[in-house]
């Protein structure tokens, strides 16, 4: 009768010592795999490729050095300009077409003739030599920086001529467009400009006049 007791006590134990083995070996699993799972979540997390910043393109480069023409003086983003929404018209004035495009800015600069808005037309790959001529042949009246070795393109970020450059008030690109830009909804970008200069108080008091 005591072997009995004392054989069915040790049973009891055994399996008792047997389920905690088990129960520490479940807990060491967990934990470990907890741990593993944590480093290589972190490790994944910081390989992962930084998003860029949400929001315009950088503040552009200034007008380079150049010939200016139907102004009395040459212009800068950071001083004349400074606080206006600017739209800056790149061409190279090859073909008739290029007529809808003086057009174009014409009906814009008209829109905004009391705001603080400036347009500016730059002229690609021709020489100074040949500016004036070009000037009077197409009848351009706003301010045109001559830009031969295409630097102000290159400056603003334009790949190819017809192009259109708007820029906020904080002298940041905020569009660009190409051949088509006749059809791009320009005023839209500008009242939202505007509006945006008025809420950040970085809209010009005064327009600039050449």
């Amino acid at each position: 009768m005591g072997f009995k007791h004392w054989l069915d006590q040790y049973k009891r134990e055994l399996r008792d010592s047997v389920y905690k083995k088990a129960q520490l070996r479940s807990i060491l699993f967990f934990v470990v795999g907890v741990l593993g799972f944590t480093l290589i979540a972190g490790f994944l997390f910081k390989q992962s490729p930084t998003r860029p910043p949400v929001g315009r393109a950088a503040i552009v480069s200034d007008f380079p050095s150049g010939s200016w023409f139907n102004t009395s003086e040459p212009i800068s983003l950071y001083d004349q300009l400074k606080g206006h929404v600017v739209v800056v018209l790149f061409n190279d004035f090859n073909t008739l077409s290029d007529l809808e495009d003086m057009t174009r800015l014409a009906e814009v600069d008209s829109v905004f003739q009391d705001y603080s808005v400036a347009c500016i037309v730059v002229t690609v790959g021709v020489e100074q030599s040949q500016t004036e001529a070009l000037i009077e042949q197409w009848g351009i009246d706003f301010p045109l920086l001559a830009d031969p070795d295409s630097m102000a393109m290159s400056g603003f970020g334009v790949s190819a001529a017809p192009g259109v450059v708007v820029i906020d008030t904080a002298s940041r690109v905020a569009a660009r467009y190409y051949e088509d830009w006749q059809n791009a909804p320009l005023e839209e970008v500008i009242r939202d400009l505007l509006d945006q200069g008025v809420a950040t108080r970085s809209l010009a008091v005064e327009k600039f006049i050449p």
